[in-house]
């Protein structure tokens, strides 16, 4: 058996399939959310980055976030496609569009601002 023969082969087969595997992770498709569906597939969820913060966004329209240990109450509503939260430190709401790729969710303000990136998880009570 010519075992270099068989490394090329091997090669030339998974090469190309690892290249494949890690560009389409690399591109997940994020699709921009209207209303319907931020309330839909956000709301009643928890926002998170899974170990330092979480934001739970009610059915009713309170906004309960903890962070670090701690825990405030805001409030949040959808207007013009965009998911709008504020908390006891802002005068007015902060509004970001809502993009998401299966459990994760990327917001933005406007498309030429930086992302904010997350995952959206079923509630957990606490």
């Amino acid at each position: 058996m010519n075992w270099r023969a068989l490394g090329a082969l091997t090669l030339t087969i998974l090469l190309p399939a690892a290249a494949f595997g890690s560009k389409a992770r690399a591109q997940e498709m994020f699709k921009l959310l209207g209303e319907k569906e931020i309330r839909a597939r956000v709301v009643g969820k928890d926002i998170t980055d899974g170990a330092h913060w979480v934001n739970y966004l009610r059915p009713d329209g309170v906004l309960r976030s903890s962070e670090s240990g701690s825990k405030w109450t805001g409030t949040w509503k959808i207007q013009n496609n965009k998911l709008c939260m504020s908390n006891p430190n802002l005068e007015s709401p902060n509004c970001k569009e809502v993009w998401m790729s299966g459990t994760n969710i990327r917001m933005r303000a406007n498309k030429d601002q930086e992302t904010f990136d997350a995952t959206v998880e079923k509630h957990r009570t606490n």
